[in-house]
């Protein structure tokens, strides 16, 4: 095979490649998007008994997810985040870019007391439960399974008590 035969094979097989790799962001992509949505409508559900008193609200709000590597002008991770008022305060679900093999992040903004710990929600590519993950400097982070009762005792951590 000469030089030209042999760059031919290298420029098909690079082609292929490139396919392949843009077929499966795409289907990455896809539940991405597919499971930010249910995950959004699940805590819509869940909170709508409390929403119907006017004691919280629950709102989705256009947003493009971005990040270093994905500057927020060039993003294809076009979503939503949802918004829930409660008491005066506001708690944020924000999705991050996917991750590696289609990993889910979300950020949720509003609900840590600790001075440089965070919460985020997170679905690992090959599964369909969210975990609640709180992390609190260097040590490991905390997990737990993310259901409507441990949504609603998280949240219930901001309503101001009474002091006699």
């Amino acid at each position: 095979m000469d030089d030209v035969q042999q760059l031919g094979e290298m420029l098909r097989h690079y082609a292929e490649s490139e396919t392949h790799k843009k077929q499966q962001l795409d289907v990455q992509s896809a539940r991405w998007a597919q499971k930010l949505n249910e995950l959004f409508g699940q805590i819509e559900h869940w909170l709508a008994p409390v929403k119907t008193v006017g004691l919280l609200d629950v709102q989705r709000e256009a947003y493009v997810a971005s990040g270093p590597s994905v500057p927020v002008e060039v993003s294809t991770f076009k979503t939503e985040k949802l918004n829930v008022q409660i008491t005066g305060k506001t708690v944020e679900f924000v999705p991050d870019v996917m991750g590696a093999g289609g990993l889910v992040t979300v950020a949720v903004i509003g609900l840590t007391a600790a001075r440089h710990g965070s919460v985020s929600l997170v679905l690992p590519a090959d599964k369909n439960d969210w975990l609640w993950k709180k992390t609190n400097g260097l040590k490991d982070p905390d997990t737990f399974a993310f259901d409507a009762n441990f949504l609603a005792s998280q949240l219930q951590s901001l309503i101001p008590r009474e002091r006699i």
